[in-house]
């Protein structure tokens, strides 16, 4: 079995390396969400999608697809809290083909020097399991609901922090 794992961002098939296109063309399986899935054209690989919750179905994913070539899709750079890092600690030889990570893309957008930013992942974790983090530098928060940053510190706005932009 070679298991592939491709990064993929909202611009889908134009925006990725032809590394990545050629393990999807030569894939026997594409295993990803359906808004991944939808962001590629016609391929001859059959698709599965994501069940939730996705990591601890993992391993029975990787075993029942055993002896196939495997494209697993996530969003940016896989290995960045994504689902990368799990394939890899299932299967060490996997290859993995990243596009920009969330958090590469908003420091553009801000103009902010990614290595002067702390990271933070919001995702499946309690507000007060972070407000500790957080402080007076500047903090990026990338999440899947354009309310969440707010909604999760709401303190943080009214101590003078920048808005949320979009």
């Amino acid at each position: 079995m070679t298991v592939t794992v491709v990064g993929i961002g909202a611009e889908g098939w134009p925006g990725l390396g032809e590394p990545a296109r050629a393990a999807l063309g030569a894939a026997d399986v594409v295993l990803g969400a359906p808004r991944q899935l939808a962001l590629l054209p016609p391929l001859s690989a059959s698709h599965a999608t994501w069940p939730s919750p996705l990591v601890p179905a993992l391993p029975g994913l990787l075993a029942e697809h055993a002896g196939r070539a495997l494209v697993v899709l996530a969003s940016g750079d896989p290995t960045f809290y994504g689902i990368g890092s799990a394939v890899l600690a299932h299967d060490p030889s996997a290859v993995v083909h990243p596009a920009p990570s969330s958090l590469a893309l908003a420091c553009a957008r801000l103009g902010w020097a990614a290595q002067d930013v702390e990271v933070l992942s919001t995702v499946g974790r309690p507000p007060e399991a972070l407000r500790a983090a957080l402080a007076p530098a500047g903090v990026c928060s990338c999440s899947c609901r354009t309310a969440t940053p707010r909604r999760r510190w709401p303190s943080r706005s009214r101590r003078g922090a920048t808005a949320p932009r979009r």
